[in-house]
C-alpha cells in the first residue's frame, strides 16, 4: 500500500507546522490526524510534534529536532538538515487544510483496505459470516467517524432559526412535543418519547415491562407512527396476543387456554382489525446483532419516515464481534443504541434488567447504580425510567396494582414520578385518574 500515500502532502504539512509560529497549525493537525496517516519516515517526526503539543511546548525547528534527538531517532535522513527542508517547502500556510484533507484520505484509503482484507482472511477462514457482517459495519463506521464530516461551527443565533414555530407547535400539542406514551403523567412530565434520545426502561422481572413498553407502542401507533419492535426475549406471537388482551379487554388466560366465549371472540375479531390497521412491525430474530437492528431500522425509517424503535431487551442483544469484557460489550451496545436514534432521528425504548442488588436494601425502588453493567447505559441514554410496583414485594400494601414510573433521568426533559395502574390480565396500564373496566 505505498502508492497510497502522499508523501508531498505529509512534507507540506509538517513544513506548515514548522513555518507557523503562532502554533494554530499544530492544534488543528493533531486533532484531525494520526501518526497512522503518516509513511514511515514522517511518522516519528510527527508523533514528537504530538509529544511537543501535548506537554504545551512551541513546536519549532529547534525544539523538534532536540525532542527527535533526545530519543535518538535523528537519523535515517531525518536529521537538523531535513527538517530545514521541510519548514523552507511551503512559503505559507495558507492551503494547510489542504494538506491535511490529502494525508488524511490517504489514511482512511489504507485503513479501509487493510478493514476488507482482515474481512477476507475472515471469510476465507470460514468464519461466522454474521461476526463478518459485524466487523465490515464496525470497520465501515470507523472510517465515517474519521472522515471530514458536519457542518462545521455555526453561531448559536443560526441555530435558533425556527425555534419559535417550535414553541408554537409544543403549546398547540399541549406540551407533547414527542411520540405519545400510554400515560398523561408520563407525557405531562417527559413530554413523550423525544426523536434521536435513547430511553432505557428497567424494572425486576415481572414487574410489567413488556407491558408497558406494548402500551407505549399503541399509544405511539395510535398517534400515526410506526413502531418497529426487536424482541429478542419473546415470539411476535406472545407479543400479539398481548395487544390483542390489551385491546380487546379480554382476559389473557382466556387467550392462553383458547377458551372463548361467543362474545369474547367477537372481542377478539374485532381487536384483530383494529391492530390490523396499525403501523406495528416485529422482528423476532434470535441472536440479533447491534448491526442488523441499525440496518433494519435505517429500512424502516427510508419506509414509513417517522418512526419509534422498541426492543425487549438491552442484554440480549449480540454485540457482533468479540471483547475483552462483558463491560465493553455493553459499553459498544449502549454507544450504538444512541447512534441509531440519532442517525434515524426518533427515539429509542429500550428495556433492561436490573441487578439483585435492589433486593437487599430496605427501599426496593430503584436507582441507577442497580442497572446492570450501569456506567456506560447510564452514561448513554437520554432518559431512564424504572418501574416499581410495592405489592410486587409487599403484599399488606395499599398500592394495589399500581406502578411508579419513576423518571430518574431526564437529559432533555425532566425527573419525578408518575403513577398508573397495571391490569397485569389485561397487559394493560391505566391512568389512575380515568380507571375503569370495561
Amino acid at each position: 500500500m505505498d502508492n497510497l500515500f502522499n508523501p508531498q502532502a505529509e512534507q507540506a504539512v509538517l513544513g506548515c507546522i514548522l513555518l507557523d509560529r503562532t502554533q494554530d497549525t499544530v492544534a488543528l493537525a493533531v486533532t484531525t490526524l494520526t501518526i497512522n496517516d503518516f509513511s514511515a519516515k514522517h511518522q516519528p517526526i510527527f508523533e514528537s510534534i504530538v509529544d511537543l503539543h501535548e506537554g504545551q511546548k512551541a513546536v519549532d525547528l529547534i525544539t523538534l529536532y532536540t525532542h527527535l534527538n533526545a530519543k535518538g531517532i535523528t537519523g535515517d535522513g531525518i536529521g537538523l538538515k531535513y527538517l530545514g527542508e521541510l519548514a523552507e517547502a511551503v512559503p505559507t500556510t495558507t492551503n494547510v487544510r489542504e494538506y491535511i484533507a490529502l494525508v488524511q484520505d490517504a489514511g482512511i484509503k489504507r485503513q479501509g483496505l487493510r478493514m476488507l482484507d482482515e474481512q477476507r482472511q475472515l471469510l476465507e477462514q470460514s468464519s461466522d459470516p454474521l461476526e463478518v457482517i459485524a466487523g465490515i459495519k464496525a470497520g465501515a463506521e470507523e472510517l465515517s467517524e474519521r472522515s471530514p464530516s458536519g457542518r462545521g461551527m455555526v453561531k448559536i443565533s443560526d441555530v435558533m432559526d425556527g425555534h419559535d414555530d417550535d414553541l408554537d407547535l409544543r403549546s398547540k400539542s399541549k406540551g407533547i412535543t414527542g411520540v405519545p406514551t400510554c400515560g398523561s403523567d408520563l407525557n405531562r412530565l417527559t413530554g413523550g418519547r423525544q426523536k434521536q434520545d435513547l430511553i432505557i426502561v428497567a424494572a425486576r422481572p415481572s414487574v410489567g415491562k413488556t407491558a408497558f413498553m406494548l402500551n407505549n407502542t399503541k399509544a405511539a401507533a395510535n398517534s400515526g407512527t410506526a413502531v418497529g419492535i426487536f424482541s429478542l426475549e419473546m415470539p411476535g406471537k406472545k407479543l400479539g396476543e398481548r395487544l390483542i388482551a390489551n385491546i380487546a379487554n379480554l382476559d389473557g388466560t382466556m387467550l392462553r387456554t383458547g377458551l372463548l366465549d361467543p362474545k369474547s371472540w367477537e372481542d377478539y375479531t374485532d381487536a384483530r382489525a383494529i391492530m390490523s390497521g396499525l403501523p406495528i412491525l416485529i422482528d423476532d430474530t434470535p441472536g440479533i446483532t447491534i448491526q442488523q437492528i441499525a440496518a433494519k431500522t435505517k429500512q424502516l425509517k427510508k419506509e414509513y419516515g417517522d418512526i419509534y424503535i422498541q426492543i425487549d431487551y438491552l442484554q440480549l442483544i449480540n454485540p457482533g464481534k468479540k471483547f475483552s469484557s462483558r463491560e465493553q460489550e455493553i459499553a459498544y451496545i449502549s454507544r450504538s443504541l444512541k447512534q441509531i436514534a440519532r442517525d434515524n432521528d426518533c427515539p429509542v425504548e429500550v428495556l433492561s434488567q436490573l441487578s439483585r442488588g435492589v433486593e437487599q436494601r430496605q427501599d426496593k425502588r430503584p436507582m441507577m447504580s442497580d442497572l446492570r453493567e450501569s456506567g456506560s447505559i447510564e452514561q448513554d441514554a437520554d432518559e431512564i425510567d424504572f418501574l416499581y410496583r410495592d405489592d410486587y414485594y409487599n403484599a399488606e400494601t395499599e398500592k394495589k396494582n399500581i406502578v411508579e414510573i419513576i423518571v430518574a433521568k431526564g437529559r432533555n426533559t425532566g425527573t419525578g414520578v408518575a403513577e398508573m395502574v397495571y391490569l397485569k390480565n389485561f397487559s394493560k396500564f391505566v391512568d389512575i385518574a380515568q380507571i375503569h373496566y370495561d
